[in-house]
Parts: structure tokens; sequence; C-alpha cells
């Protein structure tokens, strides 16, 4: 009898093992073959629709439908067919899309939305690339007044659209305020406590609605998604307004604490006073100049907080930059009584350039000047006169103090293949003007022949402005060869290809995404290539640290002005009252 109990003791074991045994069988099929959540049901997966509606911001419409065009608008889109778009949209090199899942082993399954929406976001960033502006001084918007100059005073305010990593719209935003604040919308309105972080999608805005935010005692901030405070304090209000595909944040902002907040992220505060004031009369110039633009009617904003008009807010305000601000309250410049276009960057090479480098039309009162007093303009479109000059240094320059002054970047065109073709692609699509592509034949072609390049092999200077700007860049990749013209684009092309930059005292510095300039002459070396260069920005107005050199030998705001911007008037077009 109890060898018997034994026995269905271990009949009872064997039986409860067996039972599990099965259920982690069963598991571990049903995990295997649900490699993405949610793929068995059709409803979580993504349809032909779905990605042509993601898509849209490529304004390739046409090209898109092509892609899919085995896919039924209503179908399920596989990874397969989502790779196979990508591959053929060029995209899927430059993406890095591997992290996101295993896609040979999902081919057939249907696409999640999640994959979709994080491999949309990197390719707008990837096709952001051929107009993105990302350096320390980037190609400023070009433009002319539209109408006469319209009554500004102290309380006319500027609408700034805070860019959410580089985009004009997020998918949620949070903020607060350094004291008690307070929200409206919907015909209503929220008191909050101080340091209160508060989600827009909390407030539930219907798509075009707005919300604004108001501190009467403090400054607003942004806050990240633990809640911590991730900017520097506004000045003004919030207005947070609910697209389609997210929020935008306009800074609504009276125009001289704007200031504050662009000549501080403009120009550093230790910079000579004189410096500094000529700063904040070209910063108020631009603004003014905005103004009287369309910049941002579908977000409601003048202008953004990027270098693409002007850096605001990225440093708070030192006491010097504020007096500088007040000293110069109300004043511009004009020609005939309207705002110039008074552009300006960081460190000439020792003479500024005019707008033919971004193949424009001439600005009488924006002509290239010796960076030292000297009225005589150096010829410096030869290659041979330009190499002699850039050797050189002249201590009596006043940009002379700049590290980019004088500077050397070495480049490995053999790297970054893939991501080279994909930007120039992009110019060529959007900026066809500025990109001759031409087979191995020295025949014109499309940038789809750019595919099957293997590497590039050489670079060359076609042309050169009378300052010395390389206007255009020859390219030979080993299929055929690639001419880009302007600026801009030159130095974002030759920026990917660098790994090493050094100032001009040799040490190597943060080389960011850009060329520094366009001031540079080619040198092939058994390594690679070397750039011989000087100069950091565009080129175009006032230099920022040239205008510090001269305020330091005694140059006045006025006498600052005079050299970068020919028969110009300084004029006071309103006054500010004493707080």
């Amino acid at each position: 009898m109890k060898k018997n109990r034994t026995l269905d003791k271990n009949q009872m074991v064997v039986a409860g093992l067996f039972f599990v045994c099965v259920i982690l069988v069963f598991i571990i099929f049903f995990v295997s073959n649900r490699t993405v959540p949610g793929e068995n049901n059709i409803s979580s997966c993504v349809t032909r629709a779905d990605v042509e509606e993601a898509f849209d911001f490529l304004h390739q419409e046409e090209a898109v439908q092509t892609v899919l065009s085995d896919v039924a608008s209503d179908e399920v889109v596989t990874y397969g067919d989502y790779r196979q778009f990508l591959q053929q949209l060029h995209l899927w090199d430059a993406g890095n899309f591997d992290r996101l899942v295993d896609w040979d082993a999902c081919k057939e399954e249907g696409l999640s939305f999640d994959v979709l929406e994080e491999s949309r976001d990197t390719v707008a960033e990837l096709f952001e690339m051929p107009v993105a502006l990302k350096d320390h001084r980037e190609e400023p918007v070009v433009t002319e007044p539209l109408s006469a100059m319209p009554q500004i005073d102290e309380n006319t305010t500027v609408r700034v659209l805070l860019l959410q990593n580089g985009s004009p719209v997020a998918k949620d935003i949070r903020f607060s305020a350094n004291a008690k604040y307070s929200i409206s919308w919907d015909a209503k309105t929220r008191q909050k406590k101080k340091n209160q972080v508060i989600r827009a999608a909390q407030l539930k805005l219907a798509v075009g609605q707005t919300a604004v935010v108001r501190s009467k005692n403090g400054e607003l901030y942004l806050a990240d998604k633990e809640g911590r405070r991730d900017t520097l304090g506004y000045s003004g209000n919030f207005q947070i307004t609910r697209y389609e595909d997210g929020y935008a944040l306009v800074n609504e902002v009276k125009i001289e604490d704007y200031l504050y907040g662009v000549v501080q992220s403009e120009m550093p505060a230790y910079f000579e006073e004189e410096a500094l004031k000529a700063q904040a009369v070209c910063a108020r110039t631009y603004i003014v100049n905005q103004l009287m633009q369309e910049n941002y009617p579908q977000y409601r904003a003048d202008v953004d907080d990027s270098v693409r008009f002007q850096a605001y807010n990225q440093a708070a305000p030192d006491e010097r930059v504020v007096e500088a601000v007040d000293a110069t309250k109300g004043q511009i410049l004009v020609k005939d009584g309207q705002p110039i276009n008074a552009y300006f960057f960081s460190t000439s090479h020792g003479e500024t350039s005019g707008t033919e480098i971004w193949d424009l039309a001439s600005f009488d009162y924006l002509q290239p000047v010796r960076g030292n007093g000297d009225a005589e303009l150096l010829e410096l479109s030869d290659e041979e006169t330009f190499r002699a000059y850039i050797r050189e240094c002249d201590p009596d320059d006043y940009d002379a103090q700049s590290a980019y002054y004088r500077w050397k970047a070495t480049l490995d065109i053999s790297s970054h293949l893939s991501e080279i073709k994909s930007l120039l692609q992009g110019i060529d699509e959007s900026q066809t003007d500025c990109v001759i592509i031409r087979n191995s034949n020295g025949q014109e072609t499309t940038a789809a022949a750019m595919d099957d390049w293997e590497e590039a092999l050489q670079l060359k200077v076609l042309e050169r402005s009378s300052s010395g700007a390389v206007l255009r860049l020859l390219i030979v990749f080993s299929g055929g060869e690639v001419e880009l013209s302007n600026e801009n684009y030159i130095r974002q092309v030759l920026g990917i290809w660098m790994n090493l930059l050094q100032d001009q005292d040799g040490n190597a510095v943060k080389t960011g995404e850009m060329l520094p300039s366009v001031y540079f002459y080619v040198q092939p070396i058994k390594e690679g290539i070397v750039l011989f260069g000087g100069g950091m920005g565009h080129g175009i107005g006032m230099s920022q640290y040239g205008a510090n050199g001269y305020a330091k030998q005694g140059a006045d705001l006025e006498d600052i002005l005079n050299l970068y911007y020919q028969d110009v008037e300084l004029k006071q077009i309103y006054s500010v009252s004493e707080s």
C-alpha cells in the first residue's frame, strides 16, 4: 500500500512536469512567431496610406506612390515593403535603421506604427540636411522689405518660434515658470503654482486652438520628461498651438527684451563695449527687417530661435550685454529710410565679401572691405595669389586675435560616401541650380547616377570670388563628377568629410558639422586632403571678431558700423522710457 502511494505521487510529479513543459513550449512558440508586438492584429499594422501620410513632408508624392505601387492603399505594408521603400528613396544607408528591428526576420510581417514613427523622424532629420544651417553662423534668410517700415516702439513684440530639436512642432511640450503663472485657453484661465510642470497634451486643445501661458512676476521655461528645468527663462508669454502633427511653441516678447537674448547668444559678453553696441544695433536692425516679412505665417511667428535668423536665449544676458542694448535703444541702420540687411558673422580672413557668394544681387551697402583699415582691397580670385595670401598672417588685421583667423582642416574623402551622395542628391532636388552632375564622359546626368559611384577621388576649386571665397567646387568620383556652388552647401558637404580641424595656433578644435568657411585652398597629401583656410562664417557684413579688434584700437560704434556697412544712417526709430 505504501509503495502504491509512492508510485501515485511520482506519477503526479511527472504529469505536472509534462504539463509545465507543454506550457513552456507553447509560450516559446508564440513569442518566437511574434517578433513585433501587435503584428498578428491587422489593425495595429501600417497601411500604404499611413506611409504616404507619414512622408508627406518630403513633397515627393509621385515618387512615394511609385515606390509603393505594388501595395494597395488599404493593404498592410510589410517590413520588406518598407525597407524597399527606404532603399529606393536613397534613405536606407544613411538612416541606421537596423537598430529598430530584425528586418530579415520580420520582412513578411506587417510594419508596426512604432517603427514607422521612429524611422520617419530619422528621415526627417536627414532630409533637413541640405537646407539645415547648423554651424556657428549660418546663411541668414535673405530678404528685402515687402512694405514701408511699420510703426515700432518699445512695446512692439517679436513672435519667436522656439524650435523643438530643430523642428517647428513637437508631439508634446512641458512648461512651467519660476513664479506663479496662468494658462488661458477656451475662454478659461487656470492658475498654476511656481515650478509646477504642465504638458501641452493635458490642455486637450483642438487642432488650431491656442493656449497662452503668462507669469506676471517671473519667467517661463521648458522642462524635460522628468520635469526638470531644461531651458533658460523667457520673458513675455508662451503661445502653444495644436496642429495636426503636434504642438508649436511661440515666445511673444518685447523687442528690447528679445535683443537681450540675441546679443548675448551671438557675441561673447567680454567683447569691447563698442563692439557689443554695434552687435546690438545690427541685431535690432535685423529683427525690424524681419518684422516686415512673412516668415512663419503658418505658426504665427516672425522668426525662429536658430541662427537661420538670430540665435536667441542660448545664454543668460550678462550685465555688459544689457548695458549695450540699453545704450543703443531704438537705434537701427537704414538706407533710404528702410532698414538694411545687417548681416554679420564670426570672423573674416582679413577681407569681407559681397552677396556674390550666395549668387544674389548686390546691395550697395554690403561691399567687400579690408579688415585692417586699409581702403585698398586685395584681388584674391587667382588661385596662386589666394594660396600665398592665406599662408600669411597680418597682425594688423582686426580679426587676427580670433582662433579661426587661420585654420587647417584634414579631410578623409574615402569615408561617409553614402551620406555625401545622399546630401548631394537632396541639394539637387531642392536647389537644382547649385548642383551639376556629370557622368564619366562629361555629360550631364541625373542625381540617381551617383548610386553607382564607389568612391570620391579629388577636390578642385573651379572659381573664386574677388575676396577669395570658393564659388564653385568640383568633386571627382569614380563614376563621374559633381560641380557644387553656394557657400552653405560647400561647407556642409566638406564638413561631413572633415575629421580634424586645427586653429591658427595648431590646436585641435571641435569640428562641428560644417567647414568653418569657404575661404580655403585644397592641398592633397598622402593620407588624404588638407584644406588651408581662414575665417568663420559666410563673410558678409560685419565681422564680430573684426568689430572687437577695431574697438580695441579705439573705434566707436559708428566707426565700426561705417566700416562694414557703406553709406548708411544710424537712425533712432523709437525711445524707451525709463523703468
